[in-house]
């Protein structure tokens, strides 16, 4: 990953900042592509504190203008980008008979169109060169479903879907998109479902076959992995992090 431009979108926290930790500790110039300045500008603060390069792009994936002025901005200063991670996401809970159509608009906004249209404005950079990565971030809930998650389930299907779509439309002309599914992993989210009464560690640590959660930095690897020149024979693929969450069929 040296000198390579890695771009991460919501990446001023949690996962995301993980993520970007995991590249720029390999070498790379990661982008924090986050729509709250304020988690983006002090993510990109800490990662160059530490010795990396780093910095933070304003980002808003539910607008296709901004994807695509920000790639074309990114292209004119790097010269290039590798790979892109579509990691923005929200969760949004509620009885699928009460969901407010806020909730359902937002999680299909934010996590299935952002991520195209991320992929789309990046891919045709991409494809130009003959050469990138799209890792998008799914989740075993997109696979396995949960009552008051139906937004969250099906916006994550869909980034399921839409990468094997993009994996296979693309794989003939030099662009691998690929997909991570992690299970539960103790991030801000998480805590706030928690906090919410949505969950509870307990009950989140028995349901996984490992009897724990993942961490941010488990679930990094795995997306460095696929990211990497490793993974060259790897697309429309999502691979799950899941400590056996998915293949465990008891509670």
């Amino acid at each position: 990953m040296e000198n390579r431009i890695v771009v991460i979108t919501g990446a001023g926290q949690g996962l995301g900042l993980a993520f970007a930790r995991r590249f720029a500790q390999a070498g790379a110039h990661v982008v924090i592509a986050e729509l709250n300045p304020d988690t983006g500008r002090h993510a990109a603060e800490s990662l160059r504190a530490e010795g990396f390069s780093a910095q933070f792009e304003p980002l808003d994936v539910r607008n296709p203008q901004q994807s695509a002025a920000l790639v074309d901005r990114l292209a004119v200063q790097h010269g290039h980008i590798d790979v892109w991670v579509n990691n923005a996401g929200i969760s949004r809970l509620a009885p699928a008979e009460q969901m407010p159509l806020s909730y359902w608009d937002d999680s299909i906004a934010v996590m299935l169109s952002g991520a195209f249209y991320c992929a789309q404005a990046v891919g045709r950079h991409m494809l130009a060169r003959g050469a990138g990565v799209i890792v998008n971030i799914a989740s075993v809930t997109g696979m396995a479903h949960h009552h008051d998650r139906a937004a969250y389930s099906v916006a994550k299907a869909g980034v399921i879907a839409l990468t094997e779509a993009l994996g296979i439309e693309w794989a003939g002309r030099g662009v691998r998109v690929v997909g991570v599914a992690p299970a539960v992993v103790l991030t801000e989210m998480v805590r706030a479902t928690v906090a919410e009464g949505q969950g509870t560690l307990d009950v989140f640590e028995r349901r996984t076959p490992m009897r724990r959660l993942g961490t941010p930095e488990e679930i990094a690897e795995a997306v460095f992995f696929l990211a990497s020149d490793d993974a060259s024979y790897i697309t429309a693929e999502t691979m799950r992090v899941d400590g056996g969450w998915i293949a465990y069929q008891l509670f």
